[in-house]
Parts: C-alpha cells; structure tokens; sequence
C-alpha cells in the first residue's frame, strides 16, 4: 500500500538558491501595494513583508512558501491569501 503525504511534508530541500527564494518572493509580493493582516487592524505592504520573511523565515520555510504560491499560480488562484497568513504569522 502506497502512504498519501501532504506536500508541505515531502518538499525536496534545496530545490532553490537562497537569492532565486529572495527574487522570486520579491517579485510575487511587488504585485501588492497593500496586504491587509485578517483578524488584526494592520495592512503591510507587499515589499515590506517581502523584507520580513526574508529577514525572518528559514530558507526551507521560504522555499515551502515558493512552492504554495506556485501551486495556486498552476490553479489560477490568488496567492494574497497566502500571504496574508505569512503576514498574521510574522505579527503575532
């Protein structure tokens, strides 16, 4: 029998350079002016949480974050959501 994993368990580390995570990250997040916080009264811009997670997450947590936006990219979705629960993470 075959055991199903999530693919935020079977993530294969080092799939990006630490400057491509920092490009691709500064790239996405430049497309928001402002990235309003859900359950907090505080809008962060795209740039500045860009400088946020790079200063804050770990390489694989940024590479784990690379790899949702690009998932919901593949299925035409927004990847705002996505990032506001990185913004609301990084705050409290």
């Amino acid at each position: 029998m075959i055991n199903s994993t999530s693919s935020t368990n079977n993530t294969t580390s080092n799939m990006y350079s630490l400057d491509t995570l920092h490009r691709l990250l500064n790239s996405e997040l430049s497309k928001y002016k402002h990235i309003k916080v859900p359950n907090i009264d505080h809008t962060i811009s795209g740039r500045e949480l860009a400088s946020w997670l790079i200063d804050y997450a770990s390489p694989r947590e940024l590479e784990e974050l690379v790899l949702m936006v690009n998932q919901a990219k593949k299925r035409s979705s927004d990847s705002k959501a996505i990032f506001q629960i990185a913004a609301a993470a990084l705050i409290k």
